[in-house]
Parts: C-alpha cells; structure tokens; sequence
C-alpha cells in the first residue's frame, strides 16, 4: 500500500497509551525556538517509523514523544517511514495486536504499568496519549547520566516500573519530581538496576537533575505549559 511521505498527525494511530510530560515539555520549548525553516529541517530529517495495518491504519511503532511534541509546538503533517505494510495480511484485530506486541511493536501497558491492556482502549491519536510520571521520571534519571540509552524495545518502560514498583513518587507526588530523581539516580547507578537494559553504574552521572517541570504560579495546574491545540 502507497503511502505520501508527509501525513497529517491525527491520522496516525498510537500503539502506546502513554508518555512522560517532563520529556514532552522540554521538546515542545526547543521546537517553538525554532524558526520555520529550521523546524521543517527538524520533521524531515526524523521520519516517524510506522506498520500499515491491515485496515489502512499508519501505527507509530517509535518517536511518540516527539510525534506529541510537534502536534502541540503547531506541526500538523509529520513525515513517515514505512518499515513494515500489513495491509494485504488477513489478521483478525486481535490477532493484528498479538502480532505487534509479539514483535514490541506495541507496548499495551497503561500510564499505571498495568496490563496488557485490550487494544480497543488505545487512543485513536497522539491527544488521547496520558501521562505517566514514572516515564518522566526515568528520562530525568536519564538524562542526568545515571543510566544510558539504550537500544532494547521499550527500555524507558523497564526503568519506569523499576521506580513504580518503589513508589519513589507517591509521598510527595509530582511536587516531589526533583527529590525523586535524586532517589532514582542512585537507586538506577546501584546494583539493584544491574539488569536493566542502559545500566551503567553512572560511569557518566553529572550529579545534577535537569529539565525539572516548570511550576505555574498562583495555584494553576502543575503540567506542560502554553499546550495549543487540544
């Protein structure tokens, strides 16, 4: 099945419920900086790898975050990548989803890390993805160097439970993020982390917890600010 290169966002379909705000926050602001040129450089140079299911549907396989990202920062047309055409397969629905969470081509656990969860509850697109603070929270243990990144299928995941299963933000919730990266960034450099895909034992840890969420003033919402379009 032919596809255009460019297609428009909401007509992409999710295979993950759901994604980290902190890392969302941060892609949002570097993408507004960018001048229009700069930023269609930006789209093109990161197609978005999609399965062409047996119904038509393009199913992001990877970069929902970014995907999230543009969709908010004003981008309505992401360019694709077309790594694998289903659409001359007869699978039933269910056994289309067996086949892609065979093949980690879908993660089917929701932002509580419960699951697998039937695909029928999976958002139609990126705006109906939830927040799952574990998934920041493992990006900011990240990023700070305390783990690597790694090329494992759904290795953020991994990292996110390992914290969850700690209740590592439970006392203090998101309010607490900072004291909880901290808490994390040991806990992913000790040898209790030693099996996760990434593990290190911080042989690159900076010692310091970045890209904190920014807090609104005077008792608005704590989440990802200047959001447009939902």
């Amino acid at each position: 099945m032919k596809v255009a290169k460019y297609q428009p966002i909401l007509c992409l379909r999710t295979t993950q419920f759901a994604f980290g705000a902190a890392e969302v926050q941060v892609k949002v602001q570097e993408l507004r900086k960018l001048k229009k040129r700069k930023l269609k450089k930006e789209i093109k140079k990161n197609p978005v790898p999609v399965v062409i299911s047996p119904w038509g549907e393009l199913c992001i396989i990877d970069c929902h975050h970014f995907v999230f990202s543009c969709w908010h920062a004003g981008v309505r047309k992401m360019r694709v990548q077309v790594v694998s055409d289903l659409s001359r397969r007869k699978f039933s629905y269910p056994g289309f989803w067996k086949y892609m969470a065979k093949r980690g081509l879908a993660h089917l656990y929701d932002q509580f890390g419960d699951g697998p969860r039937s695909p029928l509850y999976l958002p139609n697109d990126i705006r109906g993805m939830a927040d799952d603070p574990y998934r920041s929270l493992a990006w900011l243990v990240r990023k700070a160097g305390a783990d690597e990144k790694s090329k494992k299928k759904f290795a953020d995941f991994k990292w996110a439970e390992f914290f969850r299963r700690r209740r590592l933000l439970h006392k203090d919730g998101r309010r607490g993020l900072k004291k909880a990266a901290k808490r994390a960034a040991q806990l992913a450099m000790s040898s209790a982390a030693r099996s996760l895909p990434g593990y290190s034992g911080g042989k690159h840890f900076s010692g310091k917890i970045k890209f904190l969420p920014k807090r609104q003033i005077k008792g608005r919402l704590v989440t990802v600010p200047k959001i447009k379009g939902t």
